[in-house]
């Protein structure tokens, strides 16, 4: 599927541009990675990894309004595409198991000047504190009924791209969709 076209996002200048950044970069470390024989999707120790499009996970932490956030938490960030482009909106974290994944995330915020707004820290998600976040996204590869147990008292919304299995526990509050792709928005059941 083809990104979607930067000039229909309706972008102020100065976003644009690093917005624009971060998909290049992206592009370019996606095409290197299958010069060298390698998918755009990989096993990690708990879980699967694939490349996301810059432009679509804008549209839809824009469509959130991710700027009402003070604290978002990608829960398995990969190589740190969907934490990058959060940073153009609020304060990101990305948590990722894979050490290799990590430290190119790492790379890529510091590439990208967005050190100062994005972080990551190696490790299994389940491990940490999520509460202190008010935004949380997760592109699952199989059902998370763990990580709905562990928000049983959380305020805060769970975005989550593509399609997947609806968790006990919590509500569906909106469904997004940009071309074929999609994003759920949950929160707690009262």
């Amino acid at each position: 599927m083809v990104p979607i076209p930067l000039s229909v996002l309706n972008i102020p200048a100065a976003t644009g541009r690093r917005l624009v950044a971060i998909a290049r970069y992206y592009r370019d470390f996606y095409a290197e990675l299958q010069r060298g024989g390698h998918e755009l999707y990989r096993m990690t120790q708990l879980g699967a990894w694939a490349a996301s499009r810059a432009s679509h996970v804008y549209f839809f932490f824009k469509s959130v309004d991710l700027s009402s956030c003070k604290l978002f938490l990608d829960l398995g960030s990969g190589d740190g595409i969907v934490s990058c482009v959060a940073a153009l909106f609020t304060r990101s974290m990305g948590i990722e198991i894979d050490a290799d994944l990590c430290c190119i995330a790492r790379r890529a915020s510091l590439d990208l000047g967005l050190g100062h707004r994005v972080t990551f820290v190696c490790g299994d998600y389940l491990d940490h504190r999520m509460d202190r976040a008010d935004c949380l996204y997760l592109y699952p590869d199989k059902p998370f009924d763990r990580l709905a147990e562990r928000l049983s008292s959380w305020n805060g919304t769970l975005l989550v791209y593509g399609p997947h299995l609806p968790p006990h526990r919590l509500r569906a509050v909106g469904m997004l969709r940009c071309g074929r792709e999609q994003m759920a928005l949950y929160m707690n059941v009262p």
